[in-house]
């Protein structure tokens, strides 16, 4: 029989709490208990039949109850840290130190109980939420939240998963207290995606963009090799024929090396174009990538939904793409249960978007993630379930954060195909494996250019 544990909140911010909490105890650890409401400022843990009593500021949920949705609420620059070098816990962490989002560093403990300083449950509402983004109106181009405007990122800790870290500290004092208290286990998983923005070359059906292209693939990127494939390629498109279709046969090559393996590939497609400039023409009716969707299905891959860049905010084009989606899978008989995606370009906001995958039935989305930089931008690498800052609900959607993707590291962290860069892939990788966690991976099919990028992706996925 489990154990059972008694927590009471403070009778502010009834959902956002009861929402930690779940997450936290009941989804992470897997652990069973009952809240109750007191007029105390602490949250309180206690367990069934056993003594001794752990208490966690709750400071979040304070500053929530007085400035709801307002820079008071937000943590205050710069964070405090919490020095854990020469303790158990620093084998809980990533590093011998941590920052503080809310509350204060360290814990202090008498007789048989225990108080936390960290508000443990308050900064991961905090950050699994994506609250900062309601509140930070600064957007790129895109109309997308930075990178650079983040907490994470300002304080130096979007390489960690800041939750998982905490989520440690928070079992490492209850198992303190109570050693009978068992938490659920968990396995690491990787989660391989591509986002298949191109399941064709479109380019080769033009004269003047191929023209263009071998000219950059000779004088930009001193590869005669490529440009002289892309000869090929517009060639063989006037016989309709994809002979020498980099996009198309790269979905081939993903699915043998990830099955060679064991792994399983989400393939992201678009179902229509939203956004003449950054989507491509409506081709996911076509024979052609039919015949791909079907091939992927017959080689048990899966296959997601990739919304094109003007749904995120926007209900008709969003519920008239996941209609066109099912339609298609339904016509070639693949199954439509416990379909998921990710958004085009990552284009995201968080007083919309969830709820438009939720409303349209979809059961997970995996488009937490900044563009430009590599790392836990929700602070965890865990699945979970998403809330509605509008609302102020849960919602059933789950959310697969997104760790790693091709271009960033490469580029915009102009690491190149070197080994820095592919450490810094290997390091992610890792730090999931050491919570268990699931290493979210999505590698475009158009992304295979150089040779380098295969070597890259096939020491990834292993």
């Amino acid at each position: 029989m489990m154990n059972l544990l008694k927590i009471s909140i403070p009778s502010i911010c009834l959902n956002e709490q009861r929402y930690a909490l779940d997450i936290l105890l009941g989804d992470f650890l897997g652990l069973i208990f009952e809240v109750e409401i007191y007029e105390g400022s602490n949250i309180e843990i206690t367990m069934q039949d056993s003594a001794g009593k752990l208490t966690l500021n709750s400071s979040f949920f304070h500053k929530l109850h007085q400035h709801w949705l307002k820079q008071e609420s937000m943590p205050v620059l710069p964070l405090k840290t919490w020095d854990v070098n020469g303790s158990d816990l620093s084998r809980c962490l990533t590093r011998d130190n941590i920052p503080v989002l809310y509350g204060s560093p360290g814990s202090t403990k008498d007789k048989h109980n225990w108080h936390i300083n960290l508000d443990i449950f308050g900064s991961a509402f905090f950050m699994l939420t994506r609250y900062e983004e309601l509140l930070n109106r600064y957007r790129d181009e895109h109309d997308r939240f930075p990178d650079v405007e983040s907490i994470a990122y300002k304080s130096g800790f979007l390489d960690r998963p800041i939750i998982n870290e905490y989520l440690e500290i928070l079992w490492f004092h209850m198992n303190g207290l109570w050693p009978s208290l068992k938490r659920k286990k968990r396995g690491f998983r990787k989660l391989i995606s591509c986002d298949v923005d191109h399941p064709v070359d479109l380019v080769a059906n033009f004269f003047f963009k191929t023209t263009k292209r071998i000219i950059a693939r000779l004088i930009r990127d001193k590869e005669p090799k490529l440009a002289v494939l892309d000869g090929l390629n517009y060639v063989a498109k006037k016989f309709n024929s994809d002979i020498f279709d980099s996009y198309r046969k790269n979905i081939d090559w993903i699915m043998k090396v990830n099955s060679e393996m064991g792994n399983k590939v989400t393939f992201n497609f678009i179902p229509i174009q939203t956004n003449s400039k950054y989507d491509d023409e409506n081709i996911f009716n076509n024979y052609k990538v039919k015949k791909i969707l079907k091939n992927i299905h017959e080689e048990k891959h899966e296959i997601g939904i990739h919304p094109g860049y003007d749904t995120f905010k926007n209900d008709f084009l969003f519920k008239q793409s996941v209609n066109e989606f099912k339609k298609i899978l339904i016509s070639l008989n693949i199954p439509i249960n416990d379909l998921g995606g990710r958004q085009h370009y990552l284009r995201y906001d968080v007083s919309k978007t969830p709820n438009l995958w939720d409303n349209n039935g979809l059961v997970y989305d995996s488009s937490i993630a900044y563009s430009s930089m590599t790392g836990f931008k929700s602070g965890v690498c865990y699945e979970y379930r998403m809330y509605d800052l509008v609302n102020r609900k849960p919602l059933k959607l789950k959310q697969r954060p997104l760790i790693v993707m091709d271009y960033p590291i490469i580029h915009d962290e102009s690491l190149g195909y070197s080994e820095a860069s592919l450490n810094r892939y290997l390091y992610f990788k890792e730090v999931c494996k050491k919570f268990n966690g699931d290493f979210t991976l999505l590698w475009h099919n158009s992304f295979f250019i150089h040779g380098s990028d295969r070597k890259f992706y096939l020491e990834i996925i292993r």
